[in-house]
Order: C-alpha cells, then structure tokens, then sequence
C-alpha cells in the first residue's frame, strides 16, 4: 500500500477521528494541547509525499508510522524514540511506543498508541461483552495491560535506571486510542448503543451480522457492497478506493469479512459478516476468564 492519497486521507483521519477511549490519560493529551489538528494536518498536506510507508499486513503497526509521521511533522515537537525496547540483562521488559518532547515547554511525554476494534457480544456495558475479530483480544484485558503494563512502564524502578542510563527523562504518560465499537445489526439500525464508561460517547460504529442475515440485508439494501482488506480499516472508503477494492456478490459461509456499503461513491456503513463457529467461539470467549 503505497497510495499517497489514501495515506493522506488516514491521516487526516487520525487527526479528526473522535478518541476511542474516555479515560483522563486519553484526554490528557489535549489538555497539554499536544494535538493541534490544524497544525499537523496543514503540516501533513504539505510533507505527505514524503512519508515513506514501511510495508506491513499489521495495522497496529501502519497505524504507528502515521502516528510518528504526524509528530515528526509537527515543529512544535520533537520524536526522541519510537518503538524503543527496554532490554534490561538481556530482558525485555516492555516498549515505549513513542517519547514526545514538547520543544517550548521541554516536557516529555511517553504516549501510547492504540487502534481496536471489537464487536458486542455480550450485552456491551462491560468490557468483558467486547471481542476482537480474530478473538484473541478481548477489550477488558487489552484496556487492563494498557494502563497497568505499557502505560506504567516508566513507573518501574529498573526502567528508570534505564532511562538514566539512555539520558531520558519522561514527565507524564498519556494513551492515543482510536477505534470503532461494532454492534449486533438489530441494536445498530435501532441506534440501541449499550458501551462501557471507558469508552468515548461520540466513538466510531459499525455493524455485525451473520452470513444469512447478510444475504437478506444485501438484497434490501440498494447498496454497493465491496470487502475492506486490513489496511482500509481506518479512514472512510471514497469513490477513489473502489477499484482497489473487491466488489461483493455472494459471500463463502466460512469466512469472517468485513464490509463497506457504498452509494454514489459515498460510505454509508461498515462492518462484520461472521461464521456461526465464530459467533460460538466468541460467545465462550466472553464467558470464560482465561
């Protein structure tokens, strides 16, 4: 991926995108006015071509690059480390997504960085009734090593040796979350949103649905429908990514997708198809503790 336009408009997206998560070390950062998004998108239209985009199929980690391009475009700031290591006796012991200093103030700023997206479940006040796609990430337990693993990083007494040591100092810590909640259809297109507290009130949302529920749905529905590989998850689909894009006519029944509506080349909706073994899985992964 290396459209100079569709990096152009996820950055922007980045930038104006609503917080995914309400919490104080998330709005923290605009306390600090560390976001000035006129700032770095005026900055971004003009350096974009120069951002160089490191091939990836993680978009955690594209995610990241448009992150520090942002940062690094910004004159205001300075990016002392990205995706520093602590590496202590040959240990790993976490790593600082990005060390920010504030050029007019000096401040230092460690700042998380997270994109997710998670599917209601279970009844979606707690963050336990939330799901990763691939199932492995459930919301409660990626929100719990955030603030008490990757966020209190610098809090550790060896890695503030380590940090001595690297010449470092970090005054706060803060998180950058964006993100999208996806909700049963039904609950979707009655707008009957049930989230947890942590999470922000103008978040991003989308849909799930079955595979016969979709077959129904797609032949109500008038749309144009067309399937969203990984790295078109962020910013909406425009009539200019279309031709990069798989147009939908029938779906396989094992495969999980997720799916854009398009109409007279303008996004309407986004979301999920899943499997009945997914929807199983998920379901016990909401249950279970482990």
């Amino acid at each position: 991926m290396q459209d100079k336009q569709r990096i152009h408009t996820d950055l922007k997206w980045l930038i104006e995108s609503p917080d995914f998560l309400s919490v104080a070390e998330v709005n923290g950062l605009h306390k600090l006015e560390l976001l000035n998004a006129g700032e770095l998108l005026e900055n971004t239209v003009v350096e974009s071509d120069a951002f160089t985009f490191e091939p990836t199929h993680r978009l955690g980690v594209y995610f990241e690059q448009l992150w520090h391009h942002l940062i690094r475009s910004n004159p205001s700031l300075n990016l002392l480390r990205s995706n520093q290591q602590v590496i202590i006796e040959k240990q790993t012991l976490g790593e600082f997504d990005s060390i920010i200093q504030q050029r007019s103030s000096q401040q230092t700023l460690h700042c998380e960085l997270a994109v997710k997206f998670y599917l209601q479940i279970g009844h979606g006040q707690r963050m336990a009734d939330w799901v990763g796609p691939n199932l492995r990430d459930r919301f409660d337990r990626k929100f719990l090593r955030l603030l008490n693993h990757q966020l209190a990083l610098a809090s550790k007494p060896e890695v503030q040796q380590w940090l001595r040591e690297e010449q470092l100092t970090i005054d706060r810590a803060g998180l950058f979350t964006r993100g999208r909640l996806f909700y049963s259809m039904e609950n979707y297109l009655q707008q009957a949103f049930e989230y947890p507290t942590e999470v922000e009130e103008s978040h991003l949302k989308g849909f799930w649905m079955t595979h016969p529920e979709f077959g129904e749905y797609q032949s109500q529905s008038g749309y144009d429908w067309y399937q969203l590989p990984r790295m078109y998850w962020l910013s909406e689909i425009t009539a200019h990514d279309i031709e990069n894009l798989g147009k939908v006519s029938q779906l396989s029944n094992n495969q999980l997708v997720k799916l854009v509506a398009m109409q007279d080349g303008k996004e309407m909706m986004r979301g999920f198809v899943v499997t009945d073994e997914w929807l199983e899985r998920a379901r016990q992964r909401v249950l279970t503790d482990e």
